[in-house]
């Protein structure tokens, strides 16, 4: 009688329904309705009954009881109790409407390889990819950073642009937060937004302005092509990057046009960014000139597709902010750990090196290095995992695995052979 009792009590469970939100509320009930938009569930509110609508991008998964799967006469009692629930439904993958355009959000806000990394973006591309995304929405607000973080952002970019379109609204992005700016199909600013000063530097650096200058060029000119590439006024890029650049703006039949020089401008062209200065374009500047898109009235995703001229769209939710926080916890634990183990293989190092030091404290110096290598190589192989090939490289003294593995089993062999000949 008793397991009776209780298989009679799980039954009364099973008629329920559950429907987990995403700030974690959950409402319980039954479900009257779904649909792409709205489910609707009748619930209880402080002993009340109500009937709910919830909005579907909002929620997280959906629990639907089951009551045929639990008899409601028990015949034989066994020890096995039958399921009360079917799977949970994963409503992560937002149905995309006919006729509508599916927009995600992804935020890239903080600095490039500190509070932005490329595992969120990936992860959160891969999800655009299999929900029927059509515009992916870059939201950025960003001083800049590490310029490794934003070339393998641009890589990722430029791996899914035949997927869908790419934006990128710009709250601030400044230095190496241009490079995926470029790389997108669209580049918005939002009110009192700015755009640029971004000299280019390698972390590694030289201390030769000549060299320095250098590949300042060479960045411009890849970042230039990028550009080109997706409609975007290269001369933005001259300006932005190279402090000996200029740009001038003048109207021909209405119309701004724009140049690099001064030369055979009609009177009355307008200096945007002269020489010896590095561009910084305004929210102003780009609504005057047109040089890219410019929102009017406000920074939100309803004014943006206004702007794009994207009429009937459905919004994929803070999905993209999820994905992206998640990746970056586990990134920028990789990266400490890496930093980690390069100054101790370099402490090491020095060790190493010291004079007079003894047999045995040489010995076990190249056996932590040796331990030191074996974990950078495994964090090497996890940075490409996390879609961070480029971080190792932007470290100042980086390992050479190749040179280390070969030296440390040379050096010990060497340490052997002393050992067996003795004082």
């Amino acid at each position: 009688m008793a397991v009776a009792g209780a298989l009679c009590a799980l039954t009364a469970i099973a008629i329920g329904d559950e429907v987990v939100m995403r700030d974690g509320t959950i409402h319980s009930g039954n479900i009257v309705s779904k649909s792409r938009r709205v489910i609707e569930i009748d619930t209880k509110i402080h002993g009340i009954s109500t009937r709910l609508k919830l909005d579907r991008r909002k929620v997280k998964s959906i629990i639907t009881g089951d009551a045929a799967k639990t008899p409601a006469v028990v015949n034989t009692p066994t020890t096995s109790i039958p399921s009360i629930t079917e799977p949970v439904e994963d409503t992560n993958k937002v149905l995309k409407r006919d006729g509508y355009n599916l927009l995600l959000e992804i935020p890239l806000k903080g600095g490039f390889g500190k509070e932005i990394y490329p595992g969120g973006v990936a992860d959160s591309l891969e999800w655009a990819k299999e929900n029927g995304v059509t515009d992916v929405i870059f939201r950025i607000n960003s001083g800049g950073g590490e310029i490794w973080c934003s070339n393998d952002i641009v890589t990722l970019i430029k791996e899914y642009e035949d997927q869908f379109k790419m934006h990128m609204l710009i709250e601030s992005a400044i230095s190496a937060s241009i490079w995926p700016s470029f790389a997108c199909d669209t580049i918005t600013m939002t009110p009192g937004s700015d755009f640029g000063g971004a000299v280019v530097y390698m972390m590694t650096n030289t201390g030769s302005a000549e060299v320095d200058k250098k590949m300042n060029g060479i960045r411009a000119a890849k970042l230039e092509t990028t550009a080109d590439a997706n409609g975007h006024e290269s001369l933005l890029v001259k300006a932005m990057t190279l402090s000996e650049a200029s740009i001038y703006a003048y109207k021909e039949h209405g119309e701004w046009l724009f140049s690099g020089s001064t030369q055979g401008l009609p009177r009355g062209y307008e200096t945007i960014d002269g020489p010896d200065t590095v561009l910084t374009l305004t929210a102003k500047q780009a609504m005057r000139y047109g040089l890219v898109d410019s929102m009017a009235d406000g920074k939100t995703l309803e004014e943006f597709a206004k702007v794009q001229g994207i009429e009937k769209w459905d919004s994929a939710g803070d999905i993209g902010e999820e994905l992206f926080k998640k990746s970056a916890k586990k990134s920028q634990l990789l990266r400490d750990r890496m930093m980690a183990t390069v100054r101790g293989f370099q402490t090491e190092q020095g060790y190493l090196y010291a004079d007079k030091q003894y047999i045995m404290t040489r010995g076990s110096t190249l056996q932590a290095m040796r331990k030191h290598l074996g974990t950078y190589k495994r964090l090497l192989k996890q940075s490409h995992q996390l879609h961070m090939p480029s971080m190792a490289g932007s470290f100042d003294d980086a390992i050479d695995v190749t040179y280390w593995e070969s030296e440390i089993e040379s050096l010990m062999a060497e340490l052997r052979r002393i050992r067996r000949r003795g004082p």
